[in-house]
């Protein structure tokens, strides 16, 4: 389980990477592509490229001072694949609440229509 900026870091990678190639990016893309408001500076990027590297999330083929030619890694991928079908996950578990109050909300309105209908006309 990687924590909120390593798991930024490593989206923002996956969106620029093109399939299994390698792509040359500099630590200002990184910055750039995340959020204004986040606390991210070069040297929180290149530890966190480091440690994805050690966990096998990417692979660098050469890095210099703030430029990395990287490449994702399938750890990497699958990562976000679950990561993202937990939030689907999440999503549908609210949907079926959704679902089972208006059911129960529309048959307790059937039966006060029902109730007023027979017994009090």
């Amino acid at each position: 389980m990687l924590d909120k900026k390593t798991h930024a870091v490593l989206k923002v990678l996956n969106k620029i990477s093109e399939g299994n190639a390698y792509k040359v990016i500099t630590v200002d893309d990184i910055l750039n592509s995340l959020a204004a408001k986040s606390q991210y500076d070069v040297d929180g990027i290149k530890q966190i490229m480091s440690y994805l590297e050690s966990q096998q999330y990417i692979n660098i083929k050469f890095s210099e001072e703030s430029t990395y030619c990287y490449s994702l890694l399938p750890k990497a991928r699958i990562y976000l694949e679950q990561e993202t079908g937990k939030n689907r996950s999440k999503k549908s578990n609210n949907n079926w609440l959704t679902y089972l109050f208006v059911a129960l909300a529309s048959f307790v309105g059937t039966m006060l229509a029902l109730f007023i209908f027979f017994y009090l006309i």
